[in-house]
C-alpha cells in the first residue's frame, strides 16, 4: 500500500478531533498526524542503513502494536506536564493511529505479512482480503500500472479525504414565524 491511505487516515483523524473554526490548529494537526501515520515506514530507512537487522525489515517491528503503544506512551509522557488526562487521550489516539498503519498494510496486495505481534511473535499476518494495491517503487510509480494503483487507493480512501477537506457547514437554525 502506498502512503495515500495512511495520510488520509491521519488528516481525517485531525479533522475529527479539532473543533470547528480552528483552521490553524487543524492544519498543524493534519501535518503532525499524517506524519505520525507514516512513522512505521521508518523501517525503509533503518533497512537501508542496516539491512541485517531482521526485526526492522519492512513491515516488521515498526508496524507492530507494541511499537504503536510505545510511541503513544512516549507522546503521553511528553505532553503530561501540560495536562494529565489530555496526555492520556493523545497517547491513546497516537497508538490507534500507528496501529492502523499495520492493519491497513495487512490488506495490501502483497505476500509480505505484517509483524503485528512483535516482540511476542515474529509471525507475519495478512488479512483474508487483499484489495489495497501495492504500487511499484520509483520510477515504476509513474507507469500506467503505478498511477492506476494510486488512483484506486485514492478512491478507496476518498471518504476520508472528503471528510478531512470539505469545509464544515455552520448550523444556523431558522427562526419560525
Amino acid at each position: 500500500m502506498s502512503m495515500l491511505g495512511h495520510v488520509a487516515v491521519g488528516v481525517a483523524t485531525a479533522r475529527l478531533i479539532t473543533p470547528a473554526g480552528e483552521s490553524r490548529l487543524l492544519g498543524t494537526r493534519m501535518v503532525l498526524l499524517a506524519g505520525l501515520a507514516l512513522l512505521p515506514d521508518v523501517d525503509f530507512l533503518i533497512h537501508a542503513v542496516a539491512p541485517s537487522v531482521g526485526a526492522f525489515a519492512h513491515r516488521g517491528a515498526s508496524h507492530s502494536f507494541a511499537f504503536a503503544m510505545l510511541v503513544g506512551a512516549g507522546i503521553a509522557v511528553a505532553i503530561a506536564p501540560r495536562g494529565g488526562r489530555r496526555a492520556v487521550g493523545w497517547g491513546l489516539l497516537v497508538s490507534a493511529l500507528l496501529a492502523s498503519h499495520g492493519v491497513l498494510d495487512s490488506l495490501g496486495e502483497s505476500d509480505l505479512g505484517v509483524a503485528l505481534l512483535w516482540p511476542i511473535s515474529d509471525a507475519r499476518f495478512l488479512a483474508p482480503w487483499h484489495f489495497l494495491p501495492n504500487p511499484p517503487s520509483w520510477p515504476g510509480l509513474v507507469s500506467a500500472y503505478g498511477l492506476m494503483s494510486l488512483a484506486f487507493e485514492f478512491t478507496v480512501f476518498l471518504p476520508f479525504w472528503i471528510y478531512a477537506f470539505v469545509p464544515r457547514r455552520r448550523f444556523v437554525p431558522s427562526v419560525g414565524s
